[in-house]
């Protein structure tokens, strides 16, 4: 297997015998040297070349049926709660120039991860708006905007889906997803301000079946909006969406080359762009909170490692965003920014992003207490790649074997 796991309890249960200091030290050394070696054959030159082959594989069908377009640049990272076992980059980010783990793409909705980190972390830290009112899970957004009385709270009726932070964490609000039916009076091929948008979006009524899931960007927009709104103990204004990101979610992760489209952190190579259809929604505020983050796959194995470690959030609220909090298919759910689906032997978390001339794909699989995990993330900067997931299976299964 790629990864074992072994604890030890410690403490002194009466005295040793005769002789139990030397015998514990042998099998403390040949525990220790055991140990080792598995550590070492986690992630082997073999499974590596395997990798690579799988890559190529997928590489080869994609260049297949791209026409005259540019040949793609691709960067993967897999890795475990011990260790990063491979990351690497294919093709070039720019001409002459060779793609690493560290080359930055559009990641989609993989931004969603980050947006439902931050209002997870502004509820466990006590935030609220600026009228004093508490910031919390039930919250509605007919407190936190105004011209919205039309989106039902707490109080209404039984058979009435309430409008509030959960329900758009778990894209169970009933409001429209604007991407897939965009307000008449906005152009999806032009720019649009946030103002703009949120002034649209206020217009929208819940529909269909209370509770029931459709994927929504105007849901992570809104929590995109609602972190502007938001205030910490102590502070006398909120912080922009990004600001809140880049200064207090990013750097619990250590994260390099993660920013956002058009604002990169200094230094970043950004892998362009191959359009394989017009480009729609493709400007900053069209994808705010739901998918406007750029990232490298080295820093998202990074988000991944220090998600899980409870380095972002504390472990309950972690508990939120990977559970149950709306049902898919019968074998699916939604949690808060996270695909969720029990197997056999693990948890797969997953959620795959795509804007135009960019597809993200990251995926965690958790053993029984999220203690043990193996990550895949894999990025291109092409739009609708097919077989993107299984790709991410196939490495999966390889990295677990």
């Amino acid at each position: 297997m790629w990864w074992v796991r072994i604890s030890q309890a410690a403490g002194e249960r009466g005295a040793p015998k005769p002789g139990f200091a030397s015998r514990a030290a042998w099998v403390s050394l040949v525990l220790a040297l055991s140990v080792t070696q598995a550590v070492a054959a986690e992630w082997t030159a073999g499974k590596a070349a395997q990798a690579d082959t799988l890559v190529k594989q997928f590489l080869a069908r994609l260049d297949a049926t791209r026409g005259a377009l540019p040949k793609v640049s691709f960067a993967l990272a897999i890795g475990t709660e011990r260790a990063l076992g491979m990351a690497k980059g294919y093709g070039e980010s720019a001409p002459g120039v060779a793609a690493t783990e560290r080359t930055v793409f559009h990641v989609g909705s993989l931004a969603k991860q980050f947006t439902a980190s931050a209002v997870l972390d502004l509820i466990g830290r006590d935030a609220t708006l600026r009228d004093g009112t508490a910031v919390t899970l039930d919250l509605a957004l007919a407190r936190v905007f105004k011209g919205v009385e039309h989106w039902p709270g707490q109080d209404a009726a039984s058979n009435t889906q309430p409008v509030t932070l959960r329900t758009l964490l778990t894209m169970t609000s009933n409001l429209p997803n604007f991407t897939r039916l965009p307000p008449a009076t906005t152009n999806p091929w032009g720019r649009i301000g946030a103002p703009e948008l949120l002034s649209e979006l206020k217009k929208l009524r819940p529909s269909g079946w209370p509770n029931t899931f459709e994927y929504s960007n105007t849901s992570y927009f809104l929590l995109a909006e609602t972190i502007e709104e938001a205030l910490l103990p102590g502070e006398a204004m909120p912080h922009s969406h990004h600001a809140y990101l880049r200064q207090t979610i990013f750097p619990r992760a250590h994260l390099r080359e993660t920013g956002f489209i058009g604002d990169y952190p200094a230094g970043a190579v950004v892998a362009p762009p191959i359009y394989r259809r017009r480009p729609v929604f493709d400007q900053p505020d069209w994808l705010k909170g739901s998918a406007d983050v750029a990232s490298s796959a080295g820093d998202l194995y990074a988000w991944n490692a220090a998600l899980m470690g409870g380095r972002i959030l504390p472990v309950e609220l972690v508990d939120l965003m990977v559970s149950d909090g709306a049902r898919v298919t019968p074998d699916l759910y939604y949690g808060m920014g996270w695909f969720v689906e029990h197997r056999a032997d693990y948890d797969l978390f997953t959620h795959s992003g795509l804007v135009p001339g960019y597809t993200a794909l990251n995926m965690i699989a958790a053993g029984e207490g999220r203690r043990a995990w193996t990550s895949v993330t894999l990025l291109v900067n092409t739009d609708v790649p097919e077989g993107m997931d299984t790709l991410a299976e196939d490495l999966l299964r390889l990295a677990r074997e």
